[in-house]
């Protein structure tokens, strides 16, 4: 194989995996802002315990949603380091495939 192509499809391969990293940093970020949510909504029980269905509603509702952004960011690791699509193109493009 020739040494240009290994070194290019290890440049691909190596920036996956700092994608992947990435991505996978929306769930450090996602527990921080679940954190806020939760305890933005304890102060307002804490402050108005008579509107404590509304604002649990309210907050599960936050809650899921932000839940979202570290699930999408989990997958597109995933997707980055076992499913990539840039690899098999390459691959593909090279002529590498059997």
């Amino acid at each position: 194989m020739d040494p240009n192509l290994m070194g290019t499809l290890a440049s691909v391969m190596s920036a996956s995996a700092i994608g992947a990293a990435i991505a996978v940093l929306a769930g450090s970020f996602t527990a921080i802002g679940q954190g806020n949510i939760a305890s933005r909504a304890i102060e307002s029980i804490a402050r108005q315990p008579e509107a404590k269905g509304s604002i649990s509603t309210t907050m599960y509702i936050g809650l899921g949603m932000a839940e979202t952004g570290g699930i999408y960011g989990l997958v597109i690791a995933f997707m980055l380091l076992f499913a990539n699509p840039l690899v098999n193109r390459f691959i593909e493009v090279a002529g590498l495939g059997g």
